[in-house]
């Protein structure tokens, strides 16, 4: 079902409890057409935490959660995903260190690292002049699409490769590979004000998509941040440690590069993994890929990290407060 982007902002004005009505409408849809046959993507973040929860709060106490522990979650999250009952873990079938060595690192944006890996690797000359130069959108829809910002040209020259596949190794894979082992299909608590393709997706076929080949449910596509916090508060329930820490926003796998350089306070996610967890920082900047490391492609597109020598921290300590 097709929603226009003005039907998107009224629902995205809905009071939280409207938008909790939908969400469980949504599901029950969505468990109605597949029979019942389905599970909740379980991260550990605060979008699917709260999914969770409405799902069980609402639907069945004992709904079924699905971890992908990739082996690159902050031990935080891990330790707090696992304190639920009724939780099957799934696991990649491949490390990180061997995705990022055959794929390239993720860096800028998914979106970004996309359009450079094609740009780089392509053999069509026109999908490469599309990522180069862009291509207009068909008429009423104004803009330009699928471009590599002029910020980030300088990259596809870059000595290493850029990649959004650790994503879909790690994780949508694994779920992938879950659903055709069990016929379970994915309900996902992503949001569409979290990127320009996730909001494209949710215009396209609304909360539940049953075309193509991925059957899905994405109760909280109209949701924003504050919703999700408001439910937290609301209903008291516990959510992982990691986001008492001073900056940090989301949780997921502590390597990834996504959005770093956006990050503002004078500090970034890489200071706040080297002084939680040191060992696991000095091993991810050592993560190569056509011979460069993680580290090396890092300051490449201008990030700061915390050991980097030109690097002059305030004397402010923003981790006083740890969990």
């Amino acid at each position: 079902m097709k929603i226009t982007y003005q039907e998107f902002k009224e629902r995205q004005n809905w009071n939280l409890y409207q938008k909790i009505d939908h969400a469980v409408g949504t599901m029950e849809r969505f468990l109605s057409e597949t029979n019942g046959r389905a599970f909740i993507s379980f991260s550990g973040g605060k979008d699917s935490t709260v999914l969770l929860d409405i799902a069980r709060r609402f639907i069945d106490r004992k709904f079924l959660g699905v971890f992908s522990n990739t082996g690159n979650e902050y031990p935080e999250t891990v330790k707090f995903v696992r304190s639920f009952d009724n939780l099957t873990i799934i696991h990649p079938q491949m490390r990180v260190k061997e995705v990022l060595a055959k794929y390239g690192f993720p860096l800028i944006s998914k979106e970004q690292s996309h359009y450079i890996r094609q740009a780089r690797n392509t053999k069509s000359e026109k999908l490469r002049d599309i990522r180069l130069n862009g291509k207009p959108i068909k008429s009423g829809k104004g803009g330009i699409g699928g471009k590599i910002s002029e910020k980030w040209k300088f990259v596809i020259q870059a000595p290493f490769e850029v990649s959004e596949m650790c994503c879909y190794k790690l994780k949508k894979e694994p779920f992938e590979l879950y659903h055709k082992q069990t016929g379970l299909n994915p309900i996902i608590g992503t949001t569409a004000e979290e990127s320009r393709l996730r909001l494209q997706k949710y215009l396209k076929t609304g909360c539940n998509n049953f075309d193509g080949k991925k059957v899905a449910s994405y109760p909280l596509s109209i949701w924003t941040e504050n919703n999700i916090w408001e439910y937290i508060r609301k209903f008291g329930i516990p959510y992982s440690p990691i986001y008492n820490i001073p900056g940090v926003r989301q949780t997921g796998c502590m390597f990834c590069g996504y959005g770093c350089h956006e990050e503002k306070g004078g500090f970034n996610r890489f200071d706040i993994l080297n002084y939680l967890h040191p060992k696991a920082y000095q091993v991810f900047m050592d993560y190569t890929n056509s011979g460069v490391t993680y580290r090396e492609a890092l300051e490449y597109i201008g990030i700061q990290l915390p050991d980097s020598p030109k690097r002059q921290l305030s004397l402010f300590n923003p981790f006083e407060q740890i969990i």
